[in-house]
């Protein structure tokens, strides 16, 4: 079992594509996805899941998300540690601080 970083862009800004996080964090458990936890409405996830290819988790996703709310969202899902490498590596923040 793997632990993910799901981003959905462009969810719950100026009241546009609206998606309540108690009815996401459902519909992902519906989906089979583990341990899944929501950050306020900002549509960033972190989810457990025995699925190994993120580009499979990205679709099934995008796929709940449409026949759920019938609008499309662009879906990013990074495995933790790769999430983790890439914010370690921003060269516009500490890294030291963001991950504290």
């Amino acid at each position: 079992m793997k632990t993910y970083m799901l981003l959905l862009r462009g969810i719950n800004v100026s009241g546009q594509k609206k998606i309540k996080m108690t009815g996401l964090k459902q519909s992902l458990e519906k989906l089979g996805l583990q341990n899944v936890q929501t950050y306020i409405q900002s549509g960033n996830v972190v989810f457990d899941s025995a699925i190994t290819s993120e580009s499979s988790l990205e679709k099934s996703i995008e796929k709940l998300i449409f026949e759920s709310y019938k609008f499309e969202v662009p879906v990013l899902v990074f495995e933790a540690k790769e999430f983790e490498t890439i914010v370690k590596g921003s060269p516009y923040l500490d890294s030291e601080t963001v991950l504290r």
